[in-house]
């Protein structure tokens, strides 16, 4: 017969030992204490929650920037449109275009203007759009509640009412002005992708220049 006998026990020469059956089993290892403690220890663990909050947080900054700085924006261009008329009706009639002077033409207009942006909707979200249309119309209606306010405050400056020539002529540039203005302003922010090929600015000073030639 043939006689079989396990292999004998190496001491301590293989890689692995046998466990006694009989022994309590192994505790775990606590976190970091493997040879790759001083990688996993520098790791930082961030809940989803937190990262999708500060992100939700960062855009909304970014947005809140973004509409403060285009509000600006459109306060500093209707006054440079405002300054503008003035200085070419000034310069139309032969008198002075020193800034104190077109400044003062220009104010009754401006305080009619923004007075009435409240209720026109003048610096809403859609004059702050990037869609021509809607800051065209925007613009249109502060212009119908503003300018005319404008040339009451001009009138009761002055102590007379403002000549039916210089009413229509007020009008009709102010309106091509500040509405021409806006609805440039939004189309420069992308919101006409129709392929309409963009005016040239100096086309469109021309233009305001030659409505405003016989004031």
């Amino acid at each position: 017969s043939v006689e079989t006998t396990d292999p004998p026990a190496t001491g301590g020469g293989g890689r692995f030992k046998r466990r006694a059956p009989d022994a309590p089993p192994p505790k775990p290892s606590p976190l970091g204490a493997g040879p790759d403690a001083a990688k996993t220890s520098s790791i930082k663990v961030i809940p989803v929650e937190q990262r999708s909050r500060d992100a939700f947080q960062g855009v909304a900054k970014v947005d809140e920037e973004d509409t403060r700085g285009r509000a600006v924006a459109l306060v500093a261009g209707d006054i440079a449109a405002l300054m503008l008329f003035a200085a070419i009706g000034r310069g139309n009639h032969g008198e002075g275009v020193f800034l104190a002077d077109v400044a003062a033409t220009a104010a009754p207009f401006a305080a009619g203007w923004f007075l009435a942006s409240p209720v026109a909707g003048t610096f809403g979200e859609a004059a702050r759009g990037a869609k021509v249309g809607p800051a065209a119309a925007a613009a249109a209606k502060g212009w119908a509640l503003g300018i005319p306010a404008g040339l009451v405050f001009r009138g009761i400056a002055k102590g007379a009412v403002p000549p039916k020539p210089f009413v229509i002529v007020s009008l009709a540039a102010t309106g091509v002005f500040l509405i021409g203005w806006r609805a440039w302003f939004a189309k420069s922010a992308g919101g006409d992708v129709d392929g309409n090929k963009k005016g040239n600015p100096l086309e469109f000073m021309g233009l305001l220049m030659s409505l405003t030639k016989r004031w």
